[in-house]
């Protein structure tokens, strides 16, 4: 099939010349078998000339550019309006359209589209993207953050753990040991130091000391305060009756710890009549090794004799100060 159709037609007999020469070429048009008039056709100028028709420009013809500089160019896209950014603004397969974006909002997805909207309520977000939370913002639900390290003093938040953390390392612990409803018998008498008996551990929920005739052992070095009250109380009629306690340690047994003598009376009694006094003694103790630093506490009557006194409703309060 012809492509083209010769211009001017010549006869046997003419003569070659460049003008017929000419003729003949500048005359010749496509032939109609060359396009086939739906990817490409014969427009209408004269001489007519092939062109490409809507059919003819698929996405094979098109190539695909990985680069920023080869593909569509932004100058050949349209305009849109200003301050407007190219979005598919549905919720199923379509075009793309222009979608305002005003000052300080975000487009934020509504499931239908998107929604331009700026931060409000209890934060809100400059357009230089600085996001500020209002100073009295109530925050619902469980939130959680850090927590900080133990003995952390700043403005940072403070978790539940933190506060718990904090409340346990200053809450001392306690041990409460007390004598027996029947008192404390302190042995035979004339014993200068006699140790307190008959006591039992009464609360001691942390464990942090043993008692044992007399013997305070610690479990853990640090600092202890023992509080030590309860009540003398004689029976026979003679005077100048002295009842002393004392608090002796492991590494110093005939040193009385406690200031001064403990606690001392004398008693004018008449025969049958009970006289009782009361005491209470503090002292702070630093342990720095509990298998030799142990504590024994005392008691030491002076001119009593030994069936008619005893030591009655004492308390040893013991606790861990660090």
């Amino acid at each position: 099939m012809a492509i083209l159709s010769k211009g001017t037609d010549f006869s046997t007999g003419d003569q070659v010349t460049a003008a017929n020469l000419d003729a003949l070429v500048d005359s010749a048009t496509f032939a109609a078998g060359a396009v086939d008039d739906s990817t490409t056709a014969l427009d209408s100028s004269s001489p007519q000339k092939i062109i490409v028709k809507n059919g003819g420009i698929g996405t094979t013809q098109l190539a695909t550019s990985s680069s920023t500089t080869t593909g569509v160019t932004f100058e050949k896209m349209q305009h849109v309006a200003a301050n407007t950014v190219l979005v598919n603004d549905t919720n199923a397969e379509g075009d793309i359209s222009a979608k305002a974006v005003a000052d300080t909002q975000i487009l934020i997805g509504d499931g239908t589209g998107f929604t331009a909207a700026a931060l409000s309520g209890d934060a809100t977000m400059t357009n230089a993207g600085v996001v500020d939370i209002s100073d009295d913002v109530a925050l619902g639900g469980n939130p959680t953050t850090t927590t900080q390290s133990a003995g952390n003093n700043t403005t940072r938040v403070a978790t539940t753990a933190f506060v718990t953390t904090a409340v346990a390392a200053s809450t001392s612990s306690e041990a409460i040991i007390k004598s027996d409803s029947g008192g404390v018998n302190v042995g035979t008498f004339g014993s200068p130091n006699q140790y307190f008996v008959n006591m039992s551990e009464v609360f001691d929920p942390d464990s942090i000391v043993s008692f044992s005739s007399g013997n305070i052992s610690f479990a853990s070095t640090g600092t202890y305060l023992i509080d030590i009250s309860g009540n003398f109380s004689d029976s026979d009629s003679s005077t100048d009756d002295n009842f002393l306690i004392q608090l002796t340690s492991s590494t110093s047994s005939t040193t009385n710890l406690l200031d001064g003598t403990g606690s001392s009376t004398e008693f004018s009694s008449t025969t049958g009549s009970l006289d009782q006094i009361s005491f209470s003694q503090k002292y702070i103790r630093t342990v720095s090794d509990v298998s030799t630093d142990k504590l024994a506490i005392y008691a030491k009557p002076e001119g009593a004799s030994s069936t008619s006194w005893e030591a009655k409703d004492v308390y040893i309060v013991i606790r861990k100060l660090t």
